[in-house]
């Protein structure tokens, strides 16, 4: 696999901890379709590991959208997640950056193998090593050679102590904004020559961003409200949640059962987005329409791998002969999943508000299964 999440604990000897469970959990399944079975048989193999809080899945079919809930939003209050119920979304929002940078090279505005230097403002050197400069695509692919984050996490993650891990995030992140981003972008070194090697970088992406805004002219959130939220009605959908959308928002739990803090502010066009099960099934829906040139475009694969290729962000495989296109992403106390079948035209969006050791795969093979169920021959 060369998939590199943003948030491993590294942990393989600690059992997580959370409400131990033998019965099924809560659920808005009505049970009465094949795909409601076939979305259920799934959950319950997803639930036997009792440490899972609550579980969002936004089934995308030609004949419609279903939205199923699982779990606790909150354990406290014993709710159960409802299709508007605010997730952090990760990871998952280096697809949206991909699907706008998959904009503008659809309209000229930026190149995949033009040198990126072109795309910012000031001179930066350094974003170049051994005669190769980082590319749009390197960016895209986690193959740039840039660092994790900015400011440099490294010491962080190989402290691999999950329980301190997130404050010490947010405590390097704090007060920082795009400003000191690209100050600081000027003393960044390469950690290898791009296009060499896969390093998953954050910081990638985040210059993605940066890069969008100067050839835009405008801001990366309104750029992104301009070309995808509002054209697909994404209402909930956004980096800064109002109160409003806030107080929809699903606690989320760490490994030990812990409730755990948001994100950074300045996560960005990396791992920024907040959204619901309701608008990420509008998202599916555009993903899956192949005959729009940005989104095909953006599922086309860069780098082919040893059974997984990487697109524009994207990972594309063959799973038990099935054409699979997908993202995750993990955060202090959420992970996620958008899983795309093209040639069923079936989607998935699969948001959970726990980061229990395996969350995010489990949630990937929980979309293979469902999608192998339903559409089983009679």
């Amino acid at each position: 696999m060369v998939r590199r999440h943003l948030i491993l604990l590294f942990v393989t000897t600690l059992s997580p901890l959370g409400p131990a469970t033998a019965a099924s959990p809560p659920t808005d399944n009505p049970r009465h379709t094949a795909l409601d079975k076939a979305i259920d048989a799934a959950a319950s193999t997803y639930f036997a590991e009792t440490c899972h809080a609550g579980l969002s899945v936004a089934a995308v079919t030609p004949e419609g959208t279903r939205v199923y809930g699982y779990g606790y939003a909150d354990r406290a209050r014993r709710s159960l997640p409802k299709p508007d119920s605010l997730y952090e979304i990760a990871s998952v929002t280096k697809s949206f950056t991909a699907s706008l940078a998959a904009y503008a090279v659809h309209e000229g505005k930026m190149a995949l193998v033009t040198d990126f230097r072109e795309y910012l403002e000031g001179s930066y050197p350094n974003l170049a090593k051994d005669g190769h400069a980082v590319t749009l695509s390197t960016l895209l692919t986690h193959r740039s050679g840039m660092p994790r984050d900015i400011p440099d996490s490294d010491a962080i993650f190989d402290a691999k102590n999950p329980r301190t891990l997130p404050v010490q995030l947010i405590a390097l992140n704090k007060g920082r904004d795009e400003k000191a981003f690209l100050r600081d972008l000027h003393a960044t070194t390469l950690r290898s020559t791009p296009g060499a090697e896969e390093r998953y970088s954050n910081a990638g992406f985040q210059l993605i961003g940066a890069g969008l805004e100067h050839v835009y002219g405008i801001r990366y959130d309104v750029l992104l409200q301009q070309r995808i939220l509002s054209p697909l009605g994404m209402a909930s959908t956004t980096l800064a949640p109002s109160p409003a959308q806030r107080a929809r928002r699903v606690t989320g739990y760490d490994m030990f059962g812990t409730p755990a803090p948001g994100h950074p502010a300045n996560a960005g066009a990396a791992w920024g987005l907040w959204s619901t099960p309701a608008d990420l099934a509008k998202y599916v829906r555009w993903q899956l329409d192949g005959n729009d040139a940005v989104v095909a475009l953006s599922h086309q694969p860069l780098v082919h791998g040893d059974g997984e290729d990487v697109a524009m962000a994207w990972h594309v495989e063959t799973i038990n002969g099935k054409h699979v296109t997908s993202h995750g992403g993990g955060s202090f106390g959420s992970s996620s999943q958008v899983v795309l079948f093209p040639a069923s035209h079936h989607g998935y969006a699969l948001l959970a508000n726990d980061t229990c050791k395996g969350t995010e795969s489990a949630l990937k093979k929980l979309a293979i299964a469902a999608e192998a169920q339903a559409t089983k021959a009679p």
